[in-house]
């Protein structure tokens, strides 16, 4: 197999795989988004709250991986 074919289904597996990180924190991001509003205890929130800004600073970054995946 040339170095070429063998680089660009690396590179389609890396895409995949960073396609699939997205897709899983943003199902995650979801379900802390449905978590939060159903909840009551100001404690539960405030960690929920903590949860959503680390899950959506991940999104940001399989976000940008991605996109300098398919450049």
């Amino acid at each position: 197999m040339s170095m070429d074919r063998k680089s660009s289904r690396l590179r389609r597996a890396e895409y995949a795989r960073a396609l699939e990180e997205l897709q899983s924190v943003r199902q995650r991001l979801g379900e802390a988004y449905c978590l939060f509003n159903a909840l009551t205890d100001a404690d539960a929130m405030e960690t929920c709250i903590l949860e959503i800004s680390a899950l959506r600073s991940r999104y940001d970054m399989a976000l940008r991986e991605v996109k300098a995946l398919y450049a």
